[in-house]
């Protein structure tokens, strides 16, 4: 395979295949090859899938031998997050307590990646059980930030951000509870879709709160996630969430979505109140989508102010992991037959990353929440937020809010190690939700769609990501608007800076 020859994305890949500059065995050879050399670095990928090259022979001879490509993801190398089951290999979570944890089939996202033409590189690291925003694990250890290796590349789909970032594949896939696709997608300079809840199955993946768990793509451009989620939506019999979805879905697929001209008149709701909050954020990310804003507004946007009042309060009160998660978790461990059923045995064991303060107070919430009286008033809360935030868009005429994903660059570990943010022995279950200074928890505890899209770097080269929030089952609407401001924004840098530890 020649360097000349595109790799980085879906539809570039797909045209070096239908020219025959290239197969997909050496496509594979050459993501798996990176993977060995520069991953010691970055840490990113936990299990490689044995299956991998024969997967990509399969796909070559079914290339010769019609001379069509087997679907519209052929060739395509995807890593996926280590809470969603591969058959024949490990479902870990990220716990060293379950790294012999074997599943005996695939989620049905990975099904539908398969049946698509993706070929799965392997399984991604993420911390325990994903209760941190960082990318640390009692299985794995600490994974890098492919920009700068010093740093955090976010959590809990660390492992599927950096490797997409660090071109170790072209797309990873993740799942998002409070953040955890858009965090480290934010901070490694990709795009990643939270989909609304039940768009894509979650059959065969794990659940940290199984109503507000939702997983989804991360790639390097808004065109690719599109084509992932055409692939990953739909109605699954085993995921009862994925009925409403599938009937309100529009006609069409989410790349006829994307088009040039979508922002021109779209009323864009600006929280400016969560640009900057606090002292711990970074001028500089405020800037950047200051700049972000005024790109939209050069393609036709219409920006409106608006307020999110007592908001630090609703996310505090409609915080369920320390109500709901043991349940949600214990139900995905009875159901695979693991050797423990109880994460609160994992903890009494201490077999977890030591940092991980969230872990012990989740695992000692009730086994039934329902047997909880907050529950009940958190579920109300809920509602409450969820009316709050679609308020607005009824109010204004919305087509999406708009704030930095994250308020800050991706932090240096020593500040993660130090317990600057929630991870850290100081810390716990009083500590407020948003201690690490992400906007991610509105969307995620409304239960509503929103996509993160870079748009720009600081002056250390260090990536900021937008975040786009929109009503559910609009998830098209939010690709086509990040889409058109894609083409306003600076270009997606390379990251180097693992290349640097590797050779010097």
């Amino acid at each position: 395979m020649t360097m000349l020859v595109r790799t980085d994305t879906i539809t570039a890949l797909r045209s070096s295949y239908h020219a025959g500059d290239v197969t997909a065995g050496e496509v594979i050879a050459r993501h798996l090859g990176r993977i060995e050399t520069f991953d010691t670095t970055v840490n990113s990928i936990v299990t490689i899938n044995p299956r991998a090259a024969e997967d990509a022979a399969r796909l070559d001879d079914h290339l010769e031998r019609t001379g069509e490509l087997h679907g519209p993801l052929h060739g395509i190398p995807v890593v996926i997050k280590d809470n969603i089951d591969l058959a024949g290999l490990p479902t870990a979570f990220g716990s060293v307590a379950f790294a012999e944890h074997i599943a005996t089939s695939d989620a049905v996202l990975v099904t539908r990646l398969k049946e698509a033409g993706a070929v799965v590189l392997g399984k991604t690291t993420m911390p325990d059980f994903a209760v941190s925003w960082h990318g640390h694990s009692s299985r794995s250890g600490i994974t890098r930030n492919p920009y700068d290796t010093a740093r955090d590349p976010g959590g809990s789909s660390s492992g599927s951000a950096a490797a997409v970032a660090a071109e170790f594949a072209v797309a990873g896939i993740g799942t998002d509870t409070g953040g955890s696709i858009r965090v480290p997608a934010a901070l490694c300079g990709l795009v990643g879709l939270r989909p609304s809840v039940g768009l894509v199955s979650r059959a065969g993946t794990a659940a940290l709160v199984g109503d507000q768990d939702s997983p989804g793509p991360m790639a390097r451009c808004v065109a690719d996630v599109a084509a992932l989620l055409d692939v990953l939506a739909g109605w699954d019999h085993r995921d009862p969430y994925t009925a409403l979805p599938s009937v309100t879905r529009r006609t069409g697929t989410f790349s006829e979505r994307i088009a040039a001209g979508a922002s021109r008149g779209a009323r864009i709701g600006v929280v400016r109140a969560l640009c900057a909050s606090g002292p711990e954020d970074d001028p500089e990310v405020a800037g950047v989508v200051d700049e972000a804003l005024g790109a939209l507004r050069s393609r036709g946007a219409v920006l409106i102010e608006v307020e999110l009042p007592n908001l630090t309060t609703m996310l505090r009160d409609t915080l369920m992991y320390f109500l709901q998660s043991r349940r949600d978790v214990n139900q995905y461990l009875a159901d695979a037959g693991a050797h423990t059923q109880d994460i609160a045995e994992v903890v009494a064991r201490g077999e977890f990353f030591p940092h991980l303060a969230l872990l012990p107070p989740l695992a000692a919430g009730p086994r039934d929440p329902c047997s909880a009286p907050a529950y009940a008033r958190a579920l109300e809360r809920r509602t409450h937020l969820r009316n709050t935030v679609a308020g607005l868009f009824a109010e204004h005429g919305l087509a999406a809010l708009a704030y930095p994903t994250v308020r800050i660059t991706a932090p240096l570990w020593a500040d993660v190690e130090a317990g600057t943010f929630e991870d850290g022995p100081a810390h716990g279950r009083d500590r407020a939700p948003g201690t690490f200074p992400t906007n991610t928890l509105i969307a995620a505890q409304c239960a509503f769609p929103a996509l993160t899209l870079p748009v720009g770097q600081t002056g250390r080269g260090l990536p900021v990501g937008l975040e786009l929030l929109g009503l559910p089952h609009h998830d098209g609407d939010l690709l086509a608007l990040a889409s058109d401001l894609e083409l306003a924004c600076p270009p997606r840098p390379v990251p180097t800076g693992y290349q640097q530890v590797v050779n010097p």
